[in-house]
C-alpha cells in the first residue's frame, strides 16, 4: 500500500464520484477585478456618476426634496419654498395622515408596513437608528406629499428610491414608506 492512491469516494447510486454538484468548472478561476461586491459598487464615488439629465441627486447625506419642474430654475434646487423645519409638521402627525390615505394594500400588509415604519421613526425610546437629517428629509417628503399635495405618487416614489440609494441603513423603513406611497389611490 505504499504507492497506492486513496480510492475515490463511492456513491450509493453509481460508482465513483468524479464531480461534486457544487464544484466550479475545470479551469474556471473567478477574477476579482471583474466583479465588485454590492457595497463596493454602491458606495464608490468613481463608479456611479449621475447622468447630466438625471433628476437623481447623489449627495452623500440626506438633502431636502427638490421641486418638480414646474417651479422656476432658481428655486428648483433649494429646499421646499424656504420652509423651515419648524413649519413642517412632526412625524407623529404626518405618519398617521399617510396611514389614513386610501390605498390598495390589504389591511394585514398595511399594518405590517405601519409597524415597520413606526418602529424606526416613532420608537418608544431612543432614535430608532435614524439620523436627524433623515428624519427631516422624510418629514419634508410627507409634508409635500400628504399635506401640501406638492408632489404626486410617482414623484414621491422617485424621491424615496433616490434617498434609499444614497443613504445607508434606511431600506427597511424607507422601503415600507415607498410601498405605502405607491399604493395610494
Amino acid at each position: 500500500m505504499p504507492d497506492t492512491p486513496p480510492s475515490r469516494p463511492q456513491s450509493h447510486q453509481k460508482g465513483a464520484i468524479t464531480n461534486h454538484w457544487n464544484d466550479l468548472p475545470a479551469g474556471y478561476i473567478p477574477s476579482p477585478t471583474n466583479s465588485l461586491s454590492r457595497s463596493a459598487s454602491r458606495n464608490s464615488n468613481t463608479l456611479a456618476t449621475p447622468n447630466p439629465g438625471s433628476s437623481i441627486s447623489r449627495t452623500a447625506s440626506a438633502s431636502p426634496l427638490r421641486h418638480s419642474s414646474s417651479t422656476s430654475g432658481a428655486e428648483a434646487d433649494g429646499p421646499s419654498e424656504s420652509r423651515t423645519s419648524d413649519e413642517t409638521k412632526p412625524l407623529d402627525v404626518l405618519l398617521p395622515a399617510l396611514y389614513n390615505l386610501h390605498t390598495k394594500l390589504s389591511r394585514n400588509e398595511h399594518s405590517m408596513l405601519q409597524a415597520r415604519i413606526n418602529k424606526s421613526l416613532l420608537p418608544p425610546k431612543g432614535d430608532g437608528g435614524v439620523l436627524d437629517s433623515q428624519r427631516l428629509w422624510i418629514r419634508e417628503l410627507l409634508q409635500n406629499f400628504v399635506v401640501d399635495g406638492a408632489i404626486n405618487v410617482q414623484q414621491a416614489r422617485e424621491e424615496i428610491v433616490a434617498f434609499m440609494r444614497r443613504e445607508t441603513g434606511v431600506a427597511g423603513w424607507a422601503g415600507a414608506v415607498r410601498k405605502i406611497v405607491e399604493s395610494v389611490l
